[in-house]
């Protein structure tokens, strides 16, 4: 009789922790921009893009996004932007939803908070909480591009000196993107970013050290920095490194 109740609780157990890890993964990945803990959503002429992969075996009811100025605020109701929306064919595409912020409510150099919430049919849903800085950018425009790759502050920049540059790009589908550094020989001397995939309308950003892939500090010089996908010609800018700042 025991051994029954037993099994019998190790049975219930093991569905009820079932259904928490099916329930806990219905979002696969999220972010502003790009990433989870994104430092560097840029805001000057665009709209940032939030955006969430949800798992192909659930269906998505509905979602909801907030955003505060602090952390409390998602919970309180204090919100500088608040939506409830539905997944469709005009804002989904490969079970990743994109909903772009208006960046009117924005302002430069300020941290925000996100809270995302994804309902599901049956209805179990998933809550994330974020938060992510909008950084000031260099570049005035980034509308009416294909791909575009940018060297974007500090250029030359003095790695001795901890300086790093920030390098940015944005397409208008969804590829796979690797970002390369070679040396102005050739010399490959540092990978940044190997065959990720990048969303449209997505404007990602990417710190430079100036270090090669055994971390040493290249020497002074110019750089090639090369974004590559299969299909496309590559795109390619020049970086400065320098020895000291006067």
């Amino acid at each position: 009789m025991i051994k029954k109740i037993v099994q019998r609780i190790i049975l219930f157990s093991f569905f009820v922790f079932q259904s928490c890890v099916l329930i806990a993964n219905i979002i696969k990945s999220y972010g502003v921009d790009g990433s989870s803990n994104n430092v560097n959503v840029v805001i000057k002429s665009r709209n940032p893009v939030v955006f969430f992969e949800y798992d192909n075996r659930y269906i998505i009811a509905s979602f909801e996004i907030k955003i505060s100025t602090f952390e409390n605020g998602l919970s309180l109701g204090n919100t500088v932007w608040h939506i409830v929306d539905s997944t469709s064919v005009e804002n989904t595409l490969n079970f990743t939803t994109r909903v772009n912020i208006d960046n009117r409510i924005l302002v430069e150099n300020t941290t925000y908070f996100l809270l995302l919430r994804v309902y599901e049919t049956n209805g179990s849903s998933q809550t994330v909480t974020d938060r992510f800085f909008t950084t000031k950018s260099a570049l005035e425009s980034w509308s009416d591009v294909k791909i575009t790759l940018e060297v974007d502050q500090n250029n030359p920049f003095c790695p001795l000196q901890g300086e790093k540059t920030k390098i940015r790009y944005i397409t208008d589908k969804d590829i796979p993107i690797s970002i390369y550094i070679f040396s102005i020989s050739g010399r490959l001397v540092r990978i940044l970013n190997r065959k990720q995939t990048a969303l449209k309308d997505i404007v990602y950003t990417i710190d430079w050290d100036g270090k090669d892939e055994e971390g040493n500090i290249l020497p002074q010089g110019m750089y090639f920095v090369m974004l590559h996908s299969d299909g496309i010609s590559p795109v390619v800018r020049l970086v400065g490194i320098i020895k000291e700042r006067r």
